[in-house]
């Protein structure tokens, strides 16, 4: 009965070491994954408020181009983006190109593409909710999101920004 009792008690003693090691795992597997996981970003919407460093929205409508060096998507949209600028009758809509990285950097980027705006915003596109690129934002004159369009852009979509952008000032 004494060897029994001995096996009895070394089975419960690795048991019990091998459920304390899983626990072990499983509470700094989770600590480690929750330190490489990346906080969801917030998407624009239709009537946020958009802020960024240096710009005045009362000055007039904004389109923001929501651009990244690297993207095809914003590559190829570039056709577009090169019509809006010179459909636009005098300033308006104003459009700006928020793009990270060097200022020089990118405003050789858009340079290449031959895209034209009125000025260049570094700033992180996290930093004003943008998780996809292209994206386009109409931005009113109170600093408030008008219309949003992520992608690139079939010809009714780009209709449709044309006669947003235009018709809103």
């Amino acid at each position: 009965m004494e060897k029994s009792t001995k096996s009895l008690r070394r089975f419960l003693e690795v048991s019990a070491n091998l459920g304390i090691i899983i626990v072990a795992v499983i509470v700094i597997g989770n600590f480690v994954a929750s330190k490489w996981r990346t906080k969801p970003i917030e998407t624009l919407t239709t009537g946020s408020k958009v802020s960024l460093s240096g710009v005045k929205w009362e000055d007039g409508t904004t389109l923001v181009l929501a651009l990244q060096r690297g993207c095809i998507y914003c590559d190829e949209s570039a056709p577009f983006y090169r019509r809006l600028w010179q459909q636009r009758s005098s300033s308006e809509p104003r459009i700006i190109a928020v793009v990270p990285g060097d200022k020089a950097e990118v405003s050789k980027y858009l340079g290449e593409l031959g895209v034209a705006v009125d000025g260049i915003v570094n700033a992180s596109l996290a930093d004003i909710h943008v998780s996809a690129t292209p994206t386009l934002v109409l931005v009113d004159r109170s600093g408030r999101v008008s219309n949003v369009w992520v992608g690139k852009l079939d010809t009714n979509r780009e209709n449709e920004v044309i006669q947003r952008a235009f018709n809103s000032h």
